[in-house]
C-alpha cells in the first residue's frame, strides 16, 4: 500500500503541475525534488517488474516445452511397454503350446509303448 500512496502522491503532484498555469511557483522546490526521486524509483521498480515478467515468461515457455517433451517421452515409453507386454505374452503362449504338444507327444508315446507291450513298469 505504501507504493500506491507514493504513486498517488506522484500523480497528484503531476496533476498540480499540469493545472498550475503559473508554472512551478505554486510547488516548492523540495516537493519537485521529492517527486523526481519518486518518479525515478517508480521507473526503476517498473523496469525491475518488466525484467521479472520477462524472466517468468521465459521460464513458463521452458516449462511448457519440457512438459511437451515429457508427454512425448511418456507416450513413447507407453508404446514400448505395450509392445514388450505383447512380446512376453507371445512367448508365454508359445511356451504353453510347446508344453501342450510335448504332453500330447508323451501320452501318445506312452500309449504306443504300452500298446506294443515293450514298456514295463
Amino acid at each position: 500500500m505504501h507504493i500506491n500512496g507514493q504513486r498517488r502522491e506522484a500523480l497528484m503532484l503531476a496533476l498540480m503541475l499540469v493545472i498550475g498555469a503559473t508554472g512551478c511557483g505554486m510547488v516548492p522546490t523540495q516537493r519537485l525534488d521529492e517527486s523526481r526521486k519518486l518518479i525515478g524509483s517508480l521507473r526503476t521498480e517498473n523496469a525491475q517488474l518488466k525484467d521479472s515478467a520477462l524472466s517468468l515468461r521465459t521460464q513458463n515457455q521452458d516449462l511448457t516445452q519440457r512438459s511437451v517433451d515429457d508427454a512425448r517421452r511418456i507416450a513413447a515409453l507407453d508404446e514400448a511397454k505395450t509392445r514388450l507386454e505383447r512380446s512376453v505374452q507371445g512367448y508365454i503362449d508359445e511356451r504353453e503350446e510347446i508344453n501342450t504338444a510335448f504332453q500330447q507327444f508323451k501320452r501318445e508315446a506312452v500309449a504306443k509303448i504300452q500298446g506294443d507291450g515293450t514298456l514295463s513298469r
